[in-house]
């Protein structure tokens, strides 16, 4: 089978790493193409051994640069490739280019997403796809499914990640007395309209004790964050394990304060967005969205609170026995909707 898979964010990139891996080992051709943006060209060469990822379209964070090179050209260079390859099914995490080109030249795309609030986009993707997945937070109509668990278990889940407390070493870390920040640009596609350096501006109001790594996506703001915190530098080895031993994670951004409330650890959103997907974890008591600095009392008081690993590996077992896997669910589906 030949496919090609789109990748334009660092979370798209986990989301297919098993998937691309299992399919090239079954005997696939697997093309991954990815958006020229940040850091993800180095991240991903770092992510996907083995494979030849090729850049489609690029964007700088400016309202142009997004349009014509993240889209029009974008769509114009998926359709030389799918002309030139032949592909017999496309998958994305919601990528307008690749569904037109696609549609353009009668390829099946199947895409898996978790973002029902842009609804726009959506409605977009839904015309030009054979079928969007989400997770059980829509719906299912027509053209519209879901799978029973969030995106982010293809490569959390106790299947697919086993942490390794030997790359603290590297970072000089010890288990659970450390805190994982991550802190997103509002430069980017996902986050414009978004206050710009949320944790930034309640950082001098953390625990002044506190041992902090963090995940800053625009280098350029380094100065604006205390000095005793520590600068994480892409491509991060196992950023994972980094997360599943802290013993806190705070996010401007949705996805990573996702991934480590599935990793077992307090998690809170700090950004501003109200998304469905992290209401599934709210509602299990595995994530807070504290909008800006009303996370502080919850930031300190967790700080202050000894790290509980048995609650963390019951978290872990709980969701491994309700949920799918999430890679298995998208190979059945790829079968389903490739071209026979």
């Amino acid at each position: 089978m030949k496919l090609l898979i789109d990748i334009k964010h660092p979370a798209q990139l986990n989301l297919f790493k098993a998937l691309a891996k299992e399919l090239k080992e079954e005997g696939s051709e697997v093309t991954i193409c990815y958006l020229k943006r940040g850091k993800l060209p180095k991240i991903i060469q770092a992510e996907y051994p083995g494979f030849t990822p090729i850049p489609v379209g690029s964007s700088k964070g400016t309202k142009w640069s997004i349009i014509w090179h993240g889209n029009l050209k974008r769509t114009a260079s998926f359709l030389s490739l799918i002309n030139k390859n032949h592909y017999e099914i496309c998958i994305a995490a919601s990528s307008i280019p690749l569904a037109m080109a696609c549609k353009l030249t009668s390829t099946p795309i199947i895409q898996f997403y978790d973002d029902p609030e842009r609804g726009q986009v959506n409605k977009i993707n839904e015309i030009l796809s054979d079928q969007l997945f989400f997770p059980p937070i829509v719906e299912a109509n027509g053209k519209v499914s879901t799978f029973n668990c969030l995106k982010e278990w293809s490569y959390l889940s106790p299947k697919r990640f086993k942490p390794n407390p030997k790359i603290l070493l590297n970072q000089g870390l010890k288990p659970y007395e450390y805190v994982f920040i991550r802190e997103v640009s509002n430069k980017s596609f996902n986050y414009y309209g978004q206050q710009a350096d949320i944790v930034q501006a309640f950082s001098s109001d953390i625990h002044a004790e506190a041992q902090v790594i963090l995940s800053l996506e625009d280098k350029s703001k380094i100065d604006d964050y205390p000095k005793t915190w520590k600068i994480l530098e892409e491509p991060v080895e196992d950023i994972h394990s980094l997360i599943y031993y802290s013993k806190l994670v705070i996010s401007s951004g949705d996805s990573m304060a996702r991934e480590g409330a599935m990793l077992g650890v307090p998690s809170v959103y700090c950004g501003t967005r109200t998304m469905k997907a992290n209401e599934i974890l709210m509602d299990k008591g595995l994530l807070q969205h504290l909008p800006g600095e009303t996370a502080l009392p919850f930031i300190n008081r967790t700080i202050s609170n000894p790290f509980d690993q048995e609650n963390q590996h019951i978290v872990r077992e709980v969701l491994m026995a309700d949920w799918c896997d999430m890679v298995d669910f998208m190979k059945e589906k790829i079968q389903y909707y490739k071209r026979h």
